[in-house]
């Protein structure tokens, strides 16, 4: 079986006992360790899925198997586990996590030495996997395997965040860590701040029975009645290993991904003048707000590792994603919503507005997402037509990730799927009929590039639906 498709991105990802199995994954990590020349000092750790220990003691036999030496902190939060690499020295790291798939996918993601995400690195890792020319150390010079306490990890993680946070007043919050690993630190982190904490679905079961483990409007139903019930200032959903959080204010009203960085930014930018990093998908009022602020807004391509990238480059002071993923370079490079959940504590307990007057003083405008079919043979060269089509009508075009369409009033992108034969439209505008129209525009300029190249591919008889 070709197991190309499990490498994604910035991270391998697929069906546990299907596609992912023991064998597979041991194979990943002798890749990993190949990639990595053999040796080195490696932390692994995972989230609460099912089959992730499996996954884990899999992949560290692999990796050790190169001459690896494998330090295993078991189950923290991957912001935790970034932390550890970063602070303690460590020459690489691997997480186990699918992410916020189904509980029967599992994967991992590759760490550098600072906590970030590996980008092209990945697609090195492929081909040693694909070739199957793993590197293998002899019998006496194997690398180790070192099991790590998991709450002396988490504790060295608050003893670090604790002391960089002040609540001015008492903060009531509620925290859904929807049976994911957060659970495991941001309460904790809470409490020992001082706030008072009520929590839900804390415990961790990688079955995921109290919600989904993407935390999202719907996920999030009884967050938002029990943040209202309870007259906390917020709530915070996290998904399954810990690195994505969306907000809810203190009316039991999801809060706009964009809306809360603003607010942060805001607080950043009173004390340091500087870039604010947002991907490609992030709403328009992020210019308008972000430069009124003092800032200057930097746009990437979609992914938190090319965020990070971006980090890097532009010395941004914050760094926001569409998904949910904040990220605040003053304390480290990677992303954490424990860290961004309690800086939004921290404002709300020096402000007298609460975090819904905040929220509805930003502007907010109609957006809509819909996904086109396109069969993978032709996915990409429809999006070069679509390129050349627009360019020749002269629209204003952003290429970091797609192709976006820039609107005195709206914009509109386009970007192919890597997994799925789809290409994902998103539209944005200062009106509801405004943003129809433009979905409608953007519809009839698929159709048509699509039909162009299935016409230069198949023939014209051939052109199929």
């Amino acid at each position: 079986m070709n197991m190309e498709h499990i490498f994604r991105a910035y991270d391998v990802r697929g069906i546990f006992n299907r596609e992912l199995t023991p064998d597979i994954a041991a194979k990943i990590g002798a890749a990993f360790g190949t990639y990595l020349g053999g040796n080195g000092n490696v932390l692994i750790a995972r989230d609460g899925r099912t089959s992730s220990e499996i996954v884990e003691s899999a992949f560290v036999s692999g990796l050790a198997s190169t001459g690896c030496n494998c330090f295993t902190t078991g189950l923290v939060p991957i912001p935790t586990a970034n932390f550890k690499i970063w602070r303690g020295g460590y020459d690489a790291g691997a997480y186990i996590t699918a992410s916020h798939n189904p509980p029967e996918y599992n994967g991992v993601r590759f760490r550098h030495g600072d906590g970030s995400g590996y980008t092209e690195q990945n697609e090195e890792i492929k081909k040693i996997f694909l070739s199957g020319k793993f590197k293998l150390a002899a019998w006496n010079k194997l690398g180790s395997i070192n099991k790590l306490n998991s709450n002396t990890t988490i504790r060295e993680y608050l003893d670090f965040l604790l002391p960089k946070f002040k609540l001015e007043k008492k903060i009531k919050v509620v925290l859904d860590s929807g049976n994911g690993v957060s659970s495991l630190t941001v309460p904790k982190a809470f409490e020992e701040l001082g706030a008072e904490v009520s929590t839900l679905n804390a415990q961790i079961d990688g079955t995921f029975p109290g919600r989904d483990s993407e935390p999202s409007e719907a996920s999030l139903s009884e967050l938002k009645k029990m943040v209202a019930a309870e007259k906390a200032d917020f709530g915070a959903g996290y998904d399954g290993d810990g690195d994505r959080v969306i907000f809810v204010d203190d009316k039991g009203r999801a809060v706009q991904t964009e809306k809360i960085g603003i607010i942060i930014s805001r607080d950043i930018l009173e004390r340091k003048k500087g870039n604010i990093i947002a991907n490609i998908e992030c709403s328009m009022i992020l210019e308008r707000e972000i430069e009124k602020a003092g800032g200057t807004l930097k746009r990437v391509r979609v992914g938190d590792v090319f965020v990070t990238e971006a980090i890097k480059k532009h010395r941004a002071l914050f760094a926001m994603e569409t998904s949910a993923h904040y990220f605040m370079p003053e304390f480290y490079f990677f992303d954490d919503p424990t860290l961004v959940s309690l800086k939004l504590a921290e404002i709300l307990s020096k402000s007298e507005k609460s975090l819904s007057e905040m929220a509805d003083e930003i502007p907010s405008y109609p957006k809509i997402m819909k996904n086109f079919s396109c069969p993978d043979e032709i996915k990409f060269r429809a999006m070069e037509q679509i390129i050349r089509n627009s360019k020749e009508e002269g629209y204003k075009l952003d290429l970091t990730d797609g192709a976006k369409v820039i609107f005195k009033d709206g914009w509109a992108l386009l970007r192919p799927s890597n997994t799925t034969p789809l290409i994902r439209a998103t539209v944005e505008a200062e009106s509801k009929k405004r943003v129809e129209e433009l979905l409608n525009l953007v519809e009839k300029e698929f159709k048509s590039a699509v039909e162009k190249v299935k016409r230069d591919v198949f023939g014209q008889e051939r052109v199929r639906d």
